[in-house]
């Protein structure tokens, strides 16, 4: 068999010639449509900064045509100030280099300044030699300007929750002198005249040393519901929970004895907290437990186990319990369940615990059933 003379392998050659440069030219057309129809500013120019190309995203982002742009240098878009970036580009894509989402701004033609990022690639020839640079600029002025309105925004309401802050630390603070002066003489008017001033004046005098006692642990929670708020960002050191639930029995020594309250516990860890908060929250929490008993004398258990990089502690009673639907909304501020006359209390103390809590990136809820007791959880990390 004898094979095929060159002359006759001629015509397939160049039938594959020309498939393969119909199919470059069909990829250079599909190319330069997805340019033309891009929203993005597409731009090449030559390394001493002339304008090459110039596509229709380039016209809608600066308004320039293409005709008035090309040939001319890049750096008819620089603002002032930034206009020594353009050499400072240009020889790092001579270099080879490549700039990724640059955000800078650009002036438009209608005078109008943007702020823009590029992209900017080295061009190479087919010998690989860098001849050029293609760019892509896309329009984030209004984002940066968001942004910018977000950041104000965000100061603006950094500064008015600190002096918010200060105004609550202050006025809690600076009434509890006038109001220790009611509460003295309306107690020394009950002292002498009770009894004598009829029912109707005793009455008059019990609702106002009443009323005085209410303000004042109103006062004291707001001033604890203020500093539990400021200590957020200054820096937390490792705890011991076993002392700070010490400290808060301690102060609840009254309250356990009068109700005959049995407490329970587990060895508790050591946590990243400050002392005074993490003992106001055992406080607040046994207190209420305490507070809110049932018949039975109250039973009230404390524990913590490991939960990933924090730690869960609850703090179980055999109380009154909750409603399913008051269960998120005990931790609001001044959320009372029962009147006064029921139970007494400013309504503060579990928004306290709340806000303890989440300065530290942990969280608190309840799980509860009316009548049958409550259990409280918080998770510190440690």
């Amino acid at each position: 068999m004898s094979s095929a003379s060159p002359s006759q392998n001629q015509p397939d050659l160049l039938l594959q010639q020309l498939l393969e440069h119909q199919q470059a030219t069909e990829a250079r057309e599909r190319l330069a449509a997805i340019v033309e129809s891009s929203d993005d500013a597409i731009i090449s120019k030559n390394l001493q900064g002339i304008i090459m190309t110039w596509n229709r995203g380039a016209e809608r982002l600066f308004g320039y045509t293409a005709e008035e742009a090309v040939g001319q240098h890049i750096s008819m878009l620089a603002v002032p100030e930034r206009i020594d970036e353009i050499p400072q580009i240009l020889a790092r894509i001579t270099r080879g280099e490549r700039i990724d989402h640059y955000e800078t701004k650009r002036r438009a033609k209608d005078g109008r300044v943007l702020i823009v990022s590029l992209t900017v690639s080295p061009l190479r020839d087919s010998f690989g030699v860098v001849v050029g640079a293609s760019k892509i600029a896309r329009d984030v002025t209004e984002r940066e300007r968001q942004r910018l309105a977000l950041e104000k925004a965000n100061m603006a309401l950094t500064r008015a929750n600190a002096d918010l802050q200060h105004f609550a630390y202050s006025a809690s603070h600076d009434l509890q002198e006038p109001l220790r002066m009611v509460s003295t003489y309306s107690q020394m008017l009950q002292k002498k005249f009770d009894g004598q001033l009829g029912e109707i004046g005793d009455q008059c005098i019990r609702y106002t040393v009443e009323g005085a006692e209410r303000m004042r642990k109103l006062l004291d929670d707001l001033l604890a519901f203020t500093r539990a708020s400021t200590e957020e960002g200054s820096v937390l050191v490792a705890i011991d929970a076993n002392a700070a639930l010490d400290a808060a029995l301690t102060r609840l020594q009254g309250a356990i004895a009068e109700s005959g309250a049995i407490i329970t516990r587990t060895s508790l860890p050591m946590v990243c907290l400050h002392q005074f908060q993490l003992e106001q929250l055992f406080q607040n929490l046994i207190g209420n437990a305490i507070h809110y008993r049932s018949e039975k004398h109250p039973q009230i258990d404390v524990a913590a186990e490991r939960d990933g990089d924090h730690w869960l502690f609850s703090i179980r009673d055999n109380g009154i319990g909750i409603a399913p639907e008051y269960q998120a909304q005990i931790f609001e501020m001044f959320k009372r369940l029962h009147s006064s006359a029921d139970y007494s209390g400013s309504g503060m103390g579990l928004a306290i615990c709340q806000r303890v809590v989440e300065r530290t990136g942990g969280r608190i809820w309840v799980e509860s059933e009316l009548g049958h007791g409550s259990t409280f959880f918080f998770t510190l990390p440690g």
